[in-house]
């Protein structure tokens, strides 16, 4: 009944079956159907019943799997490595398990204890999975400057090494569970020579990836609007969702046939609707290559917007392939693809440096005099009247607030800190906990390690719910920025209730984002140049009650520079006509890896 799809008489039979004399088997399958529709708390009890009934039996360590896997998508990890520990106690020579354990090690940020379970891997069976997750290592916390530069040193010679591999082939890259190199763009490097050789080593090694729609190599026909589509897996309350609405409510229907490509499973709520309502037509994709370029290439797209790359595997594999005539990418992840296929990178003339276009594989269209690259919606206003007390913080701190996520503390930002804290005896810093359960320990451990005199005036909160996050924001008397890797959205949500926000702007796009906010709205004196020069604005800000209020209210009449701004819309519009112009005067003869001039 299973095994055909009748899953409510399966469901039926199971239940009798173990009504009749409970088995690992029933519990089992029970576990498995209810995976299937959904029910995922309800597979992980079923998957605990059978191992509480023969914790030995032959099918535990498939059990032990099956849990870790659901304990995993929940984002339980420290409980799902604990799962396939026990899975590759019970079953040594089982090679998937030892990688999937390597997989959770990873994301905890033990990476010592990862490079062990790959390495095992490895040792068992020629995973050449595992190998490139090996090479690939880095870490989410950064534990040190040196550190870092010593992973990235040891990724580019992996690299080489996998690159002289001719033996190595992997057929499908997103059920090999690979994955993309997220973690580069927070070091404050230029990656491009470490991305462009990521891109080289999944072609050769995954030949699968290089594909063309039909429609590219064809002339388009004239006189239609032209069609752009606008792809993301993370539609739906997310940063993404947040800096993409404003695009697909202000495109020209009279010039663009605009198509929003979710990546499943879409989430269902006020964004992703928004989205769906606003597009002309929504198309939801699987996480399966071939499927996905089959509905995407019967767009016959002109213009495919990647709003990001590098977050997720998947839109990096799909990348790969040549689906439109002119391929983008902009800020989500603000960082260089490396991908051939990916034709421009666009950001804005107030982000970059003269020597932008050394960062970035893609050729770099720059947008102009723009405070962000998103037609971005006044975030509303959280509610009046909660105390700080309510957040467990004293009303008479000096309260420095930075809510990023953790991964995104360089270890350049740990001098800031402690300047901060030790020039103002009355100031805590307010971070929010980590994603991940064990990446507060980590960063605490090495704040305890560069700065333990300041550390107890730091206080971790939990994550918070929007309107609670936004009231904490405005409860703050200052938001420090972080070096390397601004905020987008974060900064956004402070300019709109007012608090300042000390900026020490970088080398790299991703480092300039609140100072071109800033520029925008006319305001500088919270832009640092250099780290002395942070901690100064920022202690000022803190202690000193007139001038904060002076840059709060310069903040509150300038910030609607920011928001609902259309000239964002109108000049992606330009340059979507100008990308597809010169691709037409380019032809297509030199497809799928096409440069602009």
């Amino acid at each position: 009944m299973h095994e055909t799809g009748r899953l409510a008489e399966a469901k039926a039979l199971y239940r009798r079956a173990l009504e009749i004399q409970p088995s690992p088997e029933a519990w089992h399958g029970l576990g498995v159907l209810a995976r299937e529709v959904g029910a995922l708390d309800a597979a992980a009890q079923c998957f605990a019943n059978a191992l509480a009934l023969e914790p030995e039996s032959p099918l535990a360590p498939d059990l032990l799997n099956e849990e870790a896997d659901i304990l995993r998508q929940a984002g339980r990890l420290v409980d799902a490595a604990a799962r396939l520990q026990a899975a590759c106690r019970l079953r040594p020579t089982d090679s998937v398990a030892w990688e999937r354990l390597g997989i959770v090690q990873q994301s905890l940020g033990d990476i010592s204890a990862a490079s062990e379970s790959y390495r095992h891997a490895c040792r068992i069976a020629a995973r050449p999975g595992a190998r490139v997750k090996l090479a690939t290592l880095v870490s989410p916390i950064i534990g040190s400057r040196e550190a870092m530069e010593g992973e990235r040193a040891r990724v580019d010679a992996e690299l080489d090494t996998l690159l002289a591999d001719d033996a190595l082939h992997i057929d499908r890259p997103t059920d090999a569970a690979m994955w993309t190199n997220f973690y580069l763009a927070f070091h404050g490097k230029n990656d491009r020579a470490l991305q462009t050789k990521y891109a080289a080593l999944y072609r050769r090694i995954c030949p699968s990836l290089e594909y063309v729609a039909p429609h590219c190599v064809r002339p388009r026909r004239t006189g239609e609007r032209i069609r752009v589509g606008l792809l993301s897996k993370f539609f739906h309350n997310h940063s993404i969702g947040r800096t993409s609405r404003g695009l697909f409510a202000g495109f020209a229907r009279a010039d663009f046939e605009v198509t929003a490509i979710f990546v499943a499973p879409v989430i269902d709520d006020d964004y992703s609707r928004f989205i769906r309502q606003h597009a002309e037509r929504s198309v939801v994709v699987p996480e399966d290559l071939a499927a996905a370029r089959r509905l995407i290439e019967a767009l016959e797209l002109d213009v495919l917007f990647y709003q990001d790359i590098g977050m997720e595997p998947f839109s990096y594999f799909l990348a790969f392939s040549r689906l439109a005539r002119v391929q983008c990418v902009s800020f989500g992840h603000p960082d260089t693809t490396g991908i051939p296929t990916l034709d421009y990178f666009v950001s804005n003339d107030l982000y970059e440096t003269q020597a932008a276009q050394t960062h970035y594989s893609e050729t770099l269209f720059l947008l102009r005099d723009l405070g962000s690259l998103a037609c971005y919606y006044r975030p509303p206003v959280p509610p009046q009247g909660r105390p700080r007390a309510s957040f467990g913080l004293a009303a008479d701190d000096h309260l420095y607030i930075c809510p990023q996520n953790l991964f995104k503390f360089h270890p350049d930002m740990d001098a800031l800190i402690a300047g901060i804290l030790r020039l103002d005896p009355d100031g805590k810093l307010v971070v929010i906990e980590g994603r991940i359960e064990t990446w507060t320990g980590l960063l605490r451990r090495r704040w305890a390690g560069v700065m333990p005199d300041v550390l107890d005036r730091i206080v971790f909160l939990p994550r918070q719910a929007s309107p609670d996050y936004l009231s904490l924001i405005g409860l703050a008397d200052v938001m420090l920025d972080t070096v390397h890797f601004n905020g987008m959205n974060t900064s956004l949500e402070a300019f709109s209730v007012g608090t300042p926000v000390v900026t020490l702007p970088g080398e790299f796009q991703r480092g300039r984002h609140t100072q071109a906010m800033y520029r925008k709205m006319g305001i500088t004196e919270c832009i640092a140049v250099d780290a002395a020069h942070y901690v100064e604005i920022a202690v000022s800000l803190g202690s000193d009650l007139a001038y904060r209020e002076s840059v709060h209210r310069q903040i509150m009449l300038r910030n609607g520079v920011l928001f609902e701004d259309m000239e964002v819309v109108r000049q992606f519009e330009c340059f979507f006509r100008e990308a597809l112009g010169r691709s037409e005067e380019g032809g297509a003869g030199d497809l799928p890896g096409r440069r602009g001039p």
